[in-house]
């Protein structure tokens, strides 16, 4: 159907085995099929800077790789809950009860500087959200590799890869939280990259003009597999 929100068959994988080390090619993400390729925001057709991510999950964690082909990989921001959203960054928006009225989104930008808050969005217009960056993804593990030279602006790069952990834990107030086989949580992955010209990217495109990330009906289903 078109403009249908995509399915990902998440798979579970024995607990220990994903080493968040920002490797995409140890041995578990291997076997992991990618989650397909990331549309413009808008919906026009492929990212011209293409990233690949992937997902599964064990007892305690899901597990999500970005790998994100760039030429130009930089940041200027270092705390915590920065706006880091302004400049590059991969994201994903989390909503295990699927209610698309609140959600967690986390993001990460290539220097590792984290951003992580609950969204409060009740009639799914922007105009009516609302964030809290006061919480925090207690346990997250984040790891980062660049290919290329990070802040040097006069260079070609090739890409950066970043790995989460998220604990089932850290993300309360869903009944099917930690899942179980056959479980569906609503979520949807994000990349903005800005070189040479700001390029807004997902799993399921928004439909936004201009782009919105905040668009909870567009987000797509992930099935928790044994």
């Amino acid at each position: 159907m078109k403009n249908a929100t995509p399915i990902y068959e998440c798979r579970k994988v024995p607990n220990g085995s994903v080493r968040v080390d920002g490797r995409a090619n140890d041995e578990v993400w291997q076997g992991i099929e990618p989650v397909g390729p990331f549309i413009v925001s808008d919906g026009s057709g492929p990212a011209t800077r293409q990233t690949e991510a992937r997902m599964c999950w064990d007892d305690e964690n899901l597990y999500v790789l970005f790998v994100c082909e760039d030429p130009d990989i930089w940041g200027t921001m270092f705390e915590r809950d920065d706006p880091i959203y302004e400049e590059e960054v991969v994201e994903a928006f989390i909503d295990p009860d699927s209610d698309l009225k609140e959600y967690f989104e986390i993001q990460t930008s290539p220097h590792g500087t984290l951003f992580d808050a609950i969204i409060h969005n009740p009639t799914g217009l922007r105009k009516d959200m609302t964030g809290d960056t006061s919480w925090t993804l207690e346990g997250w593990k984040v790891a980062v590799r660049v290919d290329g030279t990070l802040d040097d602006r006069d260079d070609l790069d090739r890409s950066w890869t970043v790995e989460w952990a998220i604990p089932f834990g850290s993300m309360t107030g869903a009944s099917n939280n930690p899942p179980k086989d056959g479980d569906t949580w609503r979520m949807n992955l994000y990349r903005i990259d800005r070189t040479p010209d700001d390029e807004y990217s997902c799993w399921s495109p928004t439909l936004a003009v201009p782009a919105n990330y905040h668009v909870p009906t567009r987000f797509g289903t992930i099935v928790f597999r044994e």
